[in-house]
């Protein structure tokens, strides 16, 4: 098997494309358009740092 680099991009999508399927999983829905808060995003960038 011929091995490829993966992108950020794609990465991101992956993640966005499993976010979707576990909300579908617990019968919620994530609404077009939605963007986090920015103490949201601050929050998760402090997570990501220390972990």
């Amino acid at each position: 098997m011929k091995r490829t680099d993966i992108t950020r991009d794609v990465i991101l999508r992956a993640v966005d494309r499993s976010t979707r399927a576990s909300a579908a999983l617990e019968r919620r829905e994530i609404p077009v358009g939605f963007v986090r808060s920015t103490r949201v995003e601050q929050f998760l960038a402090d997570r990501k740092q220390n972990a």
